[in-house]
């Protein structure tokens, strides 16, 4: 093998390396912790790669990243779940949308300003089902896409 093959087989040996023990996203972090303590795995969603792939390539109403995850038979206390989520986001993240009703449906909606996009965060568990999606959005994008929706909704066909 040339030196050349050789330094090309080494970075990407390093890179694998690198991806292999680069901290994972707070958003997966918080995926398995919700797995661990609520005994539920997050289910499958066929073809969601495609979709993710999609929204990061064409930003569809100023949308960037687009996260979700969903687990059914979930085993957690409507209390466990609002403290576990407010402690896995922390001090970045701030709760703007807090509703708990009688049944124990519990939402928590979260922000993060980052750069000149916004996080937002939606987590629900509604008895034993709870579903988590993180969304990242330009607000600009997002505006023009409202005014163009509304000004389509009063132009006359």
């Amino acid at each position: 093998m040339n030196r050349a093959m050789s330094r090309t087989a080494a970075l990407v040996a390093f890179g694998i390396g690198l991806a292999a023990v680069a901290p994972a996203s707070e958003f997966d972090w918080f995926v398995r912790e919700f797995a661990r303590q609520s005994g539920a795995q997050p289910t499958h969603i066929p073809l969601f790669g495609l979709v993710r792939f999609s929204v990061a390539v064409v930003h569809p109403a100023g949308t960037s990243e687009l996260r979700l995850a969903l687990f059914e038979h979930a085993n957690l206390e409507p209390d466990r779940f609002a403290k576990l989520t407010d402690a896995v986001w922390g001090l970045e993240w701030k709760p703007i949308v807090r509703v708990r009703d009688r049944n124990g449906e519990v939402t928590n909606i979260y922000v993060q300003q980052s750069d000149k996009a916004l996080r937002v965060l939606v987590s629900s568990l509604d008895g034993e089902d709870a579903t988590f999606v993180q969304v990242r959005i330009h607000p600009e994008q997002l505006l023009k896409f409202v005014d163009e929706q509304r000004c389509m909704k009063h132009k006359p066909v």
